[in-house]
């Protein structure tokens, strides 16, 4: 059977965790005003909801990006997790968490630790790796400081329960750049009404 195109529309999204209105219309060759329409009706359908924005690659508006919902995605990892760490850290004493949750950290970075470099390249890996995880993350140079942004948590649904994630955040990103973070920013509500975390990083 012949998929319809907000079909084709709702898999391409699927495949690529988030794309903006000019990703699909490149991807499924049809112009922008059709791609918004069909964005349209799958957000009002429940299907597809607003999860953050590409930063523009010169001056201009940011680009919006769109992910599908979990109603679509149909998986409890959100319960598992949320189990999980509930037994493993109540399993262990308060002063043996920290060095769960750089375990953890480690774990989830893989291969990917600091590479060697100047400051940019390390930021610049940093970013591209959180972005295979869908953190949405993009770094800002700052007088005192880089600052690494993320525009979606991928813990957000769990992470009241487990505000320790966060820390796991900023041991993920030492991790990952060879400086120490410091959380500025949780779930902070944007002028766009998007939420956004956000960590200093130092040497």
């Amino acid at each position: 059977m012949m998929k319809t195109t907000r079909q084709r529309l709702l898999d391409y999204i699927q495949i690529k965790k988030v794309a903006t209105p000019a990703d699909i219309s490149r991807a499924l060759k049809m112009s922008a005003a059709n791609a918004r329409h069909h964005l349209a009706i799958l957000i009002s359908e429940g299907a597809v909801e607003l999860v953050g924005q590409r930063p523009a690659r010169t001056r201009g508006r940011p680009s919006l990006l769109y992910g599908v919902t979990r109603q679509v995605l149909q998986h409890n990892l959100d319960g598992l997790s949320n189990a999980l760490l509930q037994d493993a850290l109540t399993g262990t004493p308060p002063e043996k968490q920290t060095d769960l949750l750089r375990r953890l950290a480690a774990h989830i970075s893989g291969e990917h630790e600091s590479v060697q470099g100047n400051l940019t390249q390390r930021l610049t890996h940093g970013v591209n790796h959180l972005n295979t995880m869908n953190y949405l993350a993009r770094w800002e140079a700052r007088a005192n400081a880089p600052r690494i942004v993320f525009n979606h948590c991928p813990y957000a649904a769990i992470l009241p329960e487990h505000p320790e994630l966060c820390q796991l955040d900023a041991f993920l990103l030492e991790r990952l750049t060879g400086l120490s973070a410091t959380q500025t920013a949780r779930l902070e509500r944007t002028p766009q009404g998007l939420t956004q975390c956000a960590f200093l990083l130092k040497g």
